[in-house]
């Protein structure tokens, strides 16, 4: 997945590959992934994050690099914590487009909070590129900020993103 993100992100902007790992460990729903012939074509990074990281993403204060399994909210132990869902990355490599992976895979990450999904306030990304920006307001987020670090955090009700997800 990491050397997918390098394609289109500054390692700047990339959560370390342990990282990552560490947070798939403790928290696996953090993770969507596609594959075909062995090789990952695509992914999605959505899950809660504790309410200080989400504050701070709407903020423009926070890089996703910086992330740690600390800032993961747990759902198994913080079961009465109103969830803040960031879609920290998703990616699908070029030649698996327009064939309707990206929305295979949003269904696919949302639909691992269906036990969840009244705890679930809202959504936010923080989009590093043009077809990130592209891709938030196709699918109903509303524009916050331009980052400290030059991204642009948008959210929108979590609600209004799986109706979105829905309609297709």
């Amino acid at each position: 997945m990491e050397q997918l993100e390098l394609l289109y992100y500054g390692p700047e902007y990339i959560t370390p590959a342990e990282e990552s790992y560490r947070w798939y460990q403790h928290y696996p729903y953090t993770v969507v992934a596609a594959e075909e012939a062995g090789k990952i074509v695509g992914f999605v990074n959505l899950f809660p994050v504790k309410e200080h990281i989400a504050q701070a993403l709407k903020a423009g204060v926070f890089n996703d690099h910086d992330l740690t399994p600390e800032g993961v909210v747990d759902l198994a132990a913080e079961q009465q914590v109103p969830l803040h869902m960031f879609l920290s990355c998703i990616l699908v490599e070029p030649e698996y487009r327009r064939q309707g992976l990206t929305l295979t895979l949003l269904r696919a990450a949302a639909a691992q909070y269906a036990s969840v999904y009244l705890r679930c306030v809202e959504v936010i990304t923080d989009n590093v590129t043009a077809e990130g920006e592209r891709f938030s307001q196709r699918y109903g987020f509303r524009k916050l900020c331009l980052s400290h670090h030059n991204s642009v955090v948008f959210s929108q009700p979590w609600q209004h993103f799986v109706q979105i997800l829905a309609q297709g």
